[in-house]
């Protein structure tokens, strides 16, 4: 059998084709978006970002994750998408159950 590369790409020759084509792709034509510019998950620069709790709060904009309850100790993560990562993961390690600090 011929590899994908071998195979001739024949065009779309009945009506049939191309209503099939439209229909699958819900009428859509042309290329598809382009990827997006940034990642998924950026790099954190605060140093005390993602630290163990133990005692004060170690800078100004620091929001405490409370623990899972698989044992995870909480930790201070900057207030945003680090804290909401965060939250988001000790949710995931205790479905659901996690208990919430006010």
């Amino acid at each position: 059998m011929p590899t994908r590369a071998q195979r001739p790409n024949y065009p779309e020759a009945t009506e049939g084709q191309k209503k099939a084509r439209l229909a699958w792709n819900r009428g859509e034509t042309g290329t598809g978006r382009k990827p997006a510019d940034h990642p998924v998950v950026e790099v954190c620069h605060v140093e005390v970002c993602g630290t163990p709790t133990g005692g004060r709060r170690p800078g100004p904009g620091m929001v405490q994750v409370a623990d899972a309850w698989d044992g995870a100790h909480a930790h201070w993560y900057c207030d945003g998408r680090c804290a909401a990562i965060a939250r988001a993961r000790a949710d995931l390690r205790s479905n659901g159950h996690r208990q919430v600090n006010p």
